[in-house]
């Protein structure tokens, strides 16, 4: 199996290209990023909740926005992820044990900073090309 990149540069520039506007895709990266934690405590509280049905909303908001974002490797595991939970039987639904809950949180949770990490060196990279201040 081979593994995703976390970032797929190569989707952030032909989004660039499709905005025609290199600060309207840095907006977009920054706002990306900005929300991400926030996508992450949702399928948090989801799990704790056992919310199948606000699970698979939020997981599906996840994967489309991070592939939209160039987070390639995020939207793979979240792709996963629903794939996963989609499977179950729809009631009641079969949710995994604590432990492998708490470690799929942990694995979002850690993919997710080092992909608003490496977005953030984009921006950095995006900002000396062009010569504007992102």
């Amino acid at each position: 199996m081979t593994t995703a990149p976390v970032l797929d540069t190569d989707a952030l520039g032909r989004l660039g290209e499709q905005l025609g506007d290199t600060d309207m895709l840095c907006g977009f990266i920054r706002r990306y990023e900005a929300m991400l934690d926030q996508r992450v405590e949702r399928l948090q509280r989801a799990l704790s909740a056992q919310d199948h049905e606000d699970w698979m909303d939020a997981v599906l908001s996840l994967k489309t926005s991070s592939a939209m974002a160039g987070a390639q490797a995020l939207s793979t595991l979240a792709a996963r992820l629903q794939d996963d939970f989609a499977n179950c039987p729809p009631a009641p639904v079969h949710w995994p044990g604590m432990d492998r809950l708490a470690e799929i949180m942990g694995a979002l949770r850690q993919l997710a900073a080092e992909t608003a990490r490496q977005l953030r060196l984009f921006l950095q990279q995006v900002g000396v090309a062009t010569g504007q201040r992102v």
